[in-house]
């Protein structure tokens, strides 16, 4: 009797589970989809500012004021990085080393911040495609042993779904983190030899 209400209870919880994991999936797709887009637009704009690096970081070189260092930051273009670094070092143009590294050290931070959001797709992705496969298989079963085909199939088409779903979002969030770390390790060197240019 004991393992029979034990055994509803958790049906039960595992059933209703159903369209919460749904709507994460939907949910997690679309930020994957956002976030690709604009993982797009800050490698186009990569490519195209940061030619002018090396220029701008002899000037700075040659210079001890804040501006020329803000103007050889915006060469490494519009990344959350530079950006983040650009803040930290916008408040006046005092370039003493404790604050260049504390800008530094904000950029690694954001950057952080940054990959770890992706960094939780890849695992919760799949997590979730596994939990979206495994909740309809039981009413499946149930549909099979009581002979309804159409329960059965509908249950099967959402448990692959999600499946599929899950995968595709764990899939790109990977590739989405991979070059981004990439990216962000190549931004941390630039303003590191950028940094050491200025003369202090």
């Amino acid at each position: 009797m004991i393992a029979d209400n034990l055994q509803r209870i958790i049906y039960t919880i595992a059933t209703s589970l159903l369209y919460p994991v749904m709507l994460l999936l939907v949910i997690a797709v679309l930020f994957v989809v956002f976030d690709a887009g604009r993982f797009t637009f800050e490698t186009v704009a990569r490519f195209r500012s940061r030619r002018r690096l090396d220029v701008e970081a002899l000037r700075a070189g040659m210079s001890v004021e804040g501006a020329s260092v803000m103007e050889a930051l915006t060469a490494l273009g519009p990344g959350p990085v530079p950006v983040r670094v650009r803040r930290s070092l916008a408040e006046g143009i005092d370039l003493a080393r404790s604050r260049l590294l504390k800008a530094l050290s904000d950029g690694e931070n954001e950057a952080s911040k940054r990959l770890e959001r992706t960094r939780v797709l890849v695992r919760i992705g799949p997590l979730l495609g596994l939990m979206g496969t495994l909740i309809p298989i039981s009413p499946a079963l149930v549909g099979l042993a009581q002979g309804d085909v159409l329960t059965l199939s509908n249950n099967l088409v959402i448990a692959f779904s999600t499946t599929v779903v899950g995968l595709l979002v764990g899939a790109v969030s990977y590739v989405l983190t991979a070059v981004r770390e990439r990216h962000y390790r190549e931004d941390l060197a630039d303003i590191e030899y950028l940094f050491d240019r200025v003369v202090v």
